[in-house]
């Protein structure tokens, strides 16, 4: 016999409400019928949003804004400061300027280095201009920065995961000098010379599926070969919540800059599980088409403001999904 809907909506909130972790899968999809117009359950990852180390490059650069200009200086950005366009057009309404190139740079400018930092190459350039520079390089990054270059200075080839594109992986090179490598899949392992030893690093942001495959690819017996876990704890964090939530809910909600690396790797992990939705701000919400859905698990990229993800949950929650935090 079907159990009435208020007997189901009690005992889907007593699972969604257990201490006990992780939501057990046979009892959330036995009460969850998906229906349209049954009270939608939207699983929030308590995670969501910007990460330490882009946080720190926001605020840092928020700071320089506040203080104003030096005479007649720029304050810029080299490279988008974070990867969500919502957040560097209001920084750019308060004055940041976001340039690709640092021929552009002029004596007297301002210049922010943001999270995924830059090659020593380039903060040679950048110190040669006469350039003010304000180094936001996430932590983390610069630690990746020391390691490469210690095993560097033992002899070591650097290989890089990741890719070849991504602005962190090109400082990464930087740091690795001129017989580094860049491996973004294992069918490039074998580019990589046998001979000699190679250090493996990995861009911070892929999935650790991703990483291993690649340094199995590279595993020779004929090579030696140290592998660094150089992953973001932040971002994989994300990755591990999405993979199983992802798995429990219907369907999946991502919020996140569409150049954001990190958000369409939380992205194609929903995607393998059930549908994904992936939004870029709080405008392209479609409530209706979503409270189709009887749960919902939602998460956020690491250049997701705060902001963007309340707004996006206020607007379902007036529609009349509950939040459940987790």
């Amino acid at each position: 016999m079907q159990i009435a809907e208020t007997a189901r909506i009690s005992q889907l909130d007593k699972i969604l409400s257990s201490n006990r972790g992780f939501i057990d899968l046979i009892p959330l999809k036995q009460y969850n019928t998906g229906s349209l117009g049954t009270m939608t359950r939207v699983i929030i990852d308590r995670n969501a949003g910007f990460c330490g180390g882009v946080r720190r490059a926001i605020e840092g650069t928020e700071q320089l804004l506040t203080s104003g200009p030096v005479s007649s200086s720029r304050t810029v950005s080299y490279g988008q400061l974070v990867h969500n366009r919502e957040v560097t057009d209001k920084l750019s309404a308060r004055g940041l300027t976001e340039i690709d190139s640092l021929k552009t740079v002029r004596r007297g400018d301002r210049v922010v280095i943001r999270a995924h930092g830059i090659s020593p190459q380039e903060q040679r350039l950048l110190d040669a201009s006469g350039a003010q520079s304000t180094d936001l390089t996430c932590p983390r990054v610069k630690r990746i920065h020391r390691q490469i270059m210690e095993k560097r200075k033992q002899g070591f080839r650097i290989v890089i995961a990741g890719d070849p594109n991504h602005p962190e992986v090109r400082a990464h090179i930087g740091y690795g000098g001129e017989n580094a490598l860049v491996v973004s899949n294992t069918a490039e392992a074998g580019v990589v010379p046998v001979a000699g030893k190679i250090a493996v690093f990995a861009q911070t942001t892929i999935t650790p599926q991703a990483f291993a495959e690649i340094v199995d690819a590279l595993r020779s017996p004929v090579r030696e070969m140290v592998v660094v876990d150089s992953l973001c704890p932040f971002v994989l964090k994300r990755q591990r919540w999405i993979e199983k939530f992802s798995r429990l809910a219907d369907a999946s909600l991502i919020l996140g800059g569409r150049n954001s690396s990190n958000t369409l790797k939380l992205v194609s992990i929903a995607a393998n599980n059930g549908p994904a939705f992936h939004l870029s701000s709080a405008a392209e919400l479609d409530e209706r088409k979503l409270l189709a859905y009887g749960v919902i698990a939602m998460t956020a990229g690491a250049s997701t403001s705060d902001q963007s993800v309340r707004q996006v949950l206020e607007r379902l929650e007036n529609a009349g999904a509950r939040i459940e935090r987790r």
